[in-house]
Protein backbone atom coordinates (compact mmCIF):
# COMPACT_ATOMS: atom_id res chain seq x y z
CA UNK A 1 0.00 0.00 0.00
CA UNK A 2 1.13 3.33 -1.05
CA UNK A 3 1.83 5.75 1.92
CA UNK A 4 2.74 8.61 -0.31
CA UNK A 5 1.33 11.37 -2.97
CA UNK A 6 3.81 9.58 -5.99
CA UNK A 7 2.72 11.91 -8.55
CA UNK A 8 5.33 15.46 -8.42
CA UNK A 9 2.95 17.88 -7.24
CA UNK A 10 3.13 20.44 -4.92
CA UNK A 11 0.57 21.83 -1.85
CA UNK A 12 -2.69 20.29 -1.85
CA UNK A 13 -5.37 22.52 -1.66
CA UNK A 14 -8.87 20.22 -2.80
CA UNK A 15 -9.49 17.18 -2.85
CA UNK A 16 -12.74 15.67 -5.01
CA UNK A 17 -14.62 12.57 -4.36
CA UNK A 18 -16.42 10.10 -6.76
CA UNK A 19 -19.81 9.43 -5.25
CA UNK A 20 -20.91 5.89 -5.43
CA UNK A 21 -18.73 2.78 -4.01
CA UNK A 22 -16.65 6.07 -2.64
CA UNK A 23 -18.49 7.59 0.02
CA UNK A 24 -22.20 6.34 -0.35
CA UNK A 25 -23.02 2.30 -0.45
CA UNK A 26 -26.26 0.59 -0.50
CA UNK A 27 -27.57 -1.47 2.88
CA UNK A 28 -27.33 -4.48 2.10
CA UNK A 29 -24.59 -4.30 -0.21
CA UNK A 30 -25.01 -5.85 -3.87
CA UNK A 31 -22.45 -8.37 -2.54
CA UNK A 32 -24.66 -9.51 0.07
CA UNK A 33 -27.71 -9.60 -1.75
CA UNK A 34 -26.22 -11.77 -4.84
CA UNK A 35 -24.73 -13.89 -2.55
CA UNK A 36 -28.25 -14.74 -0.26
CA UNK A 37 -29.72 -14.96 -3.74
CA UNK A 38 -27.02 -17.66 -4.67
CA UNK A 39 -26.98 -19.74 -1.49
CA UNK A 40 -31.43 -20.09 -1.79
CA UNK A 41 -30.11 -21.22 -5.70
CA UNK A 42 -27.52 -24.03 -3.84
CA UNK A 43 -24.61 -21.78 -4.82
CA UNK A 44 -21.64 -20.65 -2.38
CA UNK A 45 -19.51 -17.89 -3.63
CA UNK A 46 -17.57 -15.82 -1.15
CA UNK A 47 -17.56 -12.07 -1.00
CA UNK A 48 -14.13 -11.70 -2.55
CA UNK A 49 -15.13 -13.62 -6.09
CA UNK A 50 -18.32 -11.78 -5.72
CA UNK A 51 -16.72 -8.49 -5.71
CA UNK A 52 -13.84 -9.08 -8.28
CA UNK A 53 -16.92 -10.27 -10.63
CA UNK A 54 -18.78 -6.47 -10.17
CA UNK A 55 -15.31 -5.14 -10.74
CA UNK A 56 -14.28 -6.91 -13.87
CA UNK A 57 -18.25 -6.01 -14.83
CA UNK A 58 -17.61 -2.24 -13.90
CA UNK A 59 -14.40 -2.09 -15.69
CA UNK A 60 -16.14 -3.19 -18.66
CA UNK A 61 -19.44 -0.82 -17.97
CA UNK A 62 -17.02 2.22 -18.08
CA UNK A 63 -15.29 0.58 -21.06
CA UNK A 64 -18.77 1.01 -23.03
CA UNK A 65 -19.69 4.60 -21.50
CA UNK A 66 -16.69 5.88 -22.82
CA UNK A 67 -17.34 4.86 -26.52
CA UNK A 68 -20.82 6.30 -26.75
CA UNK A 69 -21.32 10.27 -25.82
CA UNK A 70 -23.90 10.63 -23.02
CA UNK A 71 -26.11 12.54 -25.85
CA UNK A 72 -26.06 9.00 -27.61
CA UNK A 73 -27.15 7.00 -25.46
CA UNK A 74 -30.79 5.46 -26.21
CA UNK A 75 -32.89 3.28 -24.50
CA UNK A 76 -31.87 0.16 -26.40
CA UNK A 77 -28.16 0.67 -26.23
CA UNK A 78 -28.90 0.63 -22.36
CA UNK A 79 -30.45 -2.64 -22.43
CA UNK A 80 -27.78 -3.93 -24.47
CA UNK A 81 -25.22 -2.58 -21.65
CA UNK A 82 -27.32 -4.68 -19.08
CA UNK A 83 -27.31 -8.01 -21.04
CA UNK A 84 -23.52 -7.11 -21.79
CA UNK A 85 -22.58 -5.95 -17.77
CA UNK A 86 -24.75 -9.28 -16.85
CA UNK A 87 -22.57 -11.13 -18.77
CA UNK A 88 -19.30 -10.35 -17.86
CA UNK A 89 -20.33 -10.44 -14.24
CA UNK A 90 -21.33 -14.28 -14.60
CA UNK A 91 -18.33 -15.22 -16.79
CA UNK A 92 -15.85 -13.92 -14.15
CA UNK A 93 -17.96 -14.80 -11.20
CA UNK A 94 -18.10 -18.14 -13.25
CA UNK A 95 -21.66 -19.34 -13.58
CA UNK A 96 -22.83 -20.71 -16.99
CA UNK A 97 -26.07 -22.23 -17.68
CA UNK A 98 -29.75 -21.16 -19.12
CA UNK A 99 -31.47 -18.41 -17.70
CA UNK A 100 -29.16 -17.01 -15.03
CA UNK A 101 -28.47 -13.34 -16.94
CA UNK A 102 -32.49 -13.17 -16.89
CA UNK A 103 -32.56 -14.19 -13.52
CA UNK A 104 -29.60 -11.65 -12.34
CA UNK A 105 -31.03 -8.59 -14.38
CA UNK A 106 -34.40 -9.21 -12.53
CA UNK A 107 -32.62 -9.22 -9.28
CA UNK A 108 -30.70 -5.75 -10.21
CA UNK A 109 -33.63 -4.09 -11.09
CA UNK A 110 -35.36 -5.09 -7.71
CA UNK A 111 -32.42 -4.94 -4.70
CA UNK A 112 -29.01 -3.34 -6.58
CA UNK A 113 -29.96 -0.42 -9.22
CA UNK A 114 -28.32 2.56 -7.32
CA UNK A 115 -29.96 2.00 -4.00
CA UNK A 116 -26.85 3.55 -2.48
CA UNK A 117 -28.52 4.48 1.22
CA UNK A 118 -25.57 4.66 3.46
CA UNK A 119 -22.38 6.30 3.93
CA UNK A 120 -19.44 4.51 4.83
CA UNK A 121 -17.99 4.20 7.94
CA UNK A 122 -14.92 6.42 7.22
CA UNK A 123 -16.69 8.87 5.58
CA UNK A 124 -17.72 11.41 7.82
CA UNK A 125 -14.33 11.24 10.08
CA UNK A 126 -12.51 11.70 7.27
CA UNK A 127 -14.47 14.98 5.58
CA UNK A 128 -14.23 16.64 8.89
CA UNK A 129 -10.53 16.43 9.35
CA UNK A 130 -9.86 17.43 5.92
CA UNK A 131 -12.50 20.32 6.45
CA UNK A 132 -10.74 20.86 10.08
CA UNK A 133 -7.67 21.29 7.70
CA UNK A 134 -8.52 23.88 5.30
CA UNK A 135 -8.81 21.67 2.48
CA UNK A 136 -11.71 22.58 0.05
CA UNK A 137 -13.76 19.39 -1.31
CA UNK A 138 -16.26 18.11 -3.84
CA UNK A 139 -17.92 15.42 -5.40
CA UNK A 140 -17.32 14.52 -9.06
CA UNK A 141 -19.22 12.10 -9.98
CA UNK A 142 -20.43 9.79 -13.14
CA UNK A 143 -24.13 10.33 -11.68
CA UNK A 144 -27.92 11.50 -12.87
CA UNK A 145 -29.58 14.70 -12.00
CA UNK A 146 -30.64 13.21 -8.57
CA UNK A 147 -26.80 13.71 -7.43
CA UNK A 148 -27.59 16.93 -5.26
CA UNK A 149 -30.66 15.51 -4.05
CA UNK A 150 -28.69 12.16 -2.87
CA UNK A 151 -25.77 14.19 -1.23
CA UNK A 152 -28.42 16.70 0.92
CA UNK A 153 -30.24 13.16 1.87
CA UNK A 154 -26.92 11.38 3.50
CA UNK A 155 -26.00 15.09 5.03
CA UNK A 156 -23.04 15.71 3.15
CA UNK A 157 -23.85 19.23 2.19
CA UNK A 158 -21.79 21.12 5.23
CA UNK A 159 -18.27 19.23 3.99
CA UNK A 160 -18.91 20.21 0.56
CA UNK A 161 -17.59 23.14 -1.30
CA UNK A 162 -19.08 21.55 -4.25
CA UNK A 163 -21.17 18.55 -5.90
CA UNK A 164 -20.67 18.31 -10.34
CA UNK A 165 -22.64 15.60 -11.78
CA UNK A 166 -22.28 13.61 -15.43
CA UNK A 167 -25.48 14.33 -16.32
CA UNK A 168 -25.69 17.94 -15.17
CA UNK A 169 -22.93 19.38 -16.67
CA UNK A 170 -22.91 17.36 -19.84
CA UNK A 171 -19.59 15.27 -19.56
CA UNK A 172 -18.42 12.29 -17.57
CA UNK A 173 -15.13 10.65 -16.11
CA UNK A 174 -12.78 9.61 -17.36
CA UNK A 175 -13.27 13.16 -19.93
CA UNK A 176 -11.29 15.83 -18.42
CA UNK A 177 -14.02 18.91 -18.67
CA UNK A 178 -16.05 17.28 -15.75
CA UNK A 179 -12.48 17.58 -13.18
CA UNK A 180 -12.09 21.31 -14.85
CA UNK A 181 -15.44 22.31 -14.32
CA UNK A 182 -14.74 20.65 -10.68
CA UNK A 183 -11.49 22.02 -10.27
CA UNK A 184 -12.74 26.08 -11.42
CA UNK A 185 -15.76 26.04 -9.23
CA UNK A 186 -13.56 25.66 -5.97
CA UNK A 187 -10.75 28.05 -7.66
CA UNK A 188 -7.45 25.47 -7.02
CA UNK A 189 -5.48 24.44 -10.05
CA UNK A 190 -5.40 20.82 -11.50
CA UNK A 191 -2.24 20.36 -9.79
CA UNK A 192 -3.22 21.45 -6.26
CA UNK A 193 -6.04 19.05 -6.22
CA UNK A 194 -6.40 15.27 -5.47
CA UNK A 195 -9.41 12.95 -6.74
CA UNK A 196 -10.44 9.92 -5.12
CA UNK A 197 -12.30 6.97 -6.12
CA UNK A 198 -13.30 3.42 -6.66
CA UNK A 199 -12.80 2.45 -11.07
CA UNK A 200 -9.71 2.80 -12.24
CA UNK A 201 -10.46 3.50 -15.64
CA UNK A 202 -13.07 6.94 -15.07
CA UNK A 203 -11.27 8.16 -11.01
CA UNK A 204 -7.61 6.96 -12.02
CA UNK A 205 -7.07 7.48 -15.76
CA UNK A 206 -9.85 10.45 -16.25
CA UNK A 207 -8.01 12.08 -12.77
CA UNK A 208 -4.82 12.12 -14.16
CA UNK A 209 -5.32 12.72 -17.53
CA UNK A 210 -6.48 16.13 -16.25
CA UNK A 211 -3.83 16.26 -14.38
CA UNK A 212 -5.02 15.72 -10.64
CA UNK A 213 -3.40 13.21 -8.57
CA UNK A 214 -5.39 10.24 -8.77
CA UNK A 215 -5.98 8.35 -5.18
CA UNK A 216 -8.05 4.64 -5.82
CA UNK A 217 -10.37 4.07 -2.94
CA UNK A 218 -9.80 -0.01 -2.60
CA UNK A 219 -11.35 -1.20 0.56
CA UNK A 220 -11.20 -4.96 -0.05
CA UNK A 221 -7.81 -4.97 -1.47
CA UNK A 222 -8.88 -5.87 -5.38
CA UNK A 223 -6.90 -4.30 -7.29
CA UNK A 224 -3.41 -4.27 -5.86
CA UNK A 225 -1.54 -4.07 -9.43
CA UNK A 226 -2.99 -0.14 -9.50
CA UNK A 227 0.01 2.22 -10.90
CA UNK A 228 -1.28 4.87 -8.05
CA UNK A 229 -1.82 5.73 -4.29
CA UNK A 230 -4.30 3.11 -3.14
CA UNK A 231 -5.99 3.65 0.11
CA UNK A 232 -7.65 1.47 1.84
CA UNK A 233 -9.98 3.67 3.76
CA UNK A 234 -10.27 7.62 3.09
CA UNK A 235 -9.58 7.87 6.78
CA UNK A 236 -5.84 7.55 5.71
CA UNK A 237 -6.04 10.75 3.64
CA UNK A 238 -5.59 13.10 5.83
CA UNK A 239 -2.18 11.86 7.30
CA UNK A 240 -1.17 11.36 3.36
CA UNK A 241 -2.14 14.76 2.44
CA UNK A 242 -0.83 16.63 5.29
CA UNK A 243 3.08 14.67 4.63
CA UNK A 244 2.95 15.91 1.40
CA UNK A 245 1.97 19.98 2.09
CA UNK A 246 4.80 19.02 4.68
CA UNK A 247 7.33 18.10 2.26
CA UNK A 248 6.14 21.48 -0.25
CA UNK A 249 6.56 23.86 2.50
CA UNK A 250 2.62 24.11 3.41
Amino acid sequence: MAVAIQEDNGLVKAVFFDMGGTLSTQEPARENVVQDYLRSKGYNFDLRRIRLAYLAADLAFYDWAAKIPLAERTEAAYQSLLQQYHRTFLHHLPLSGDGWQEEMIALFRANVKRRHNVLYPDVRPALATLREHGLRLGIVSNWDLSLEAHVQDLGLEPYLDTVVGSLAVGSEKPQARIFQIALAQVGVTAAEALHVGDVYTADVLGARAAGLVPVLIDRYDLQPQADCLRVRSLQELPAIIAAQNEASGG
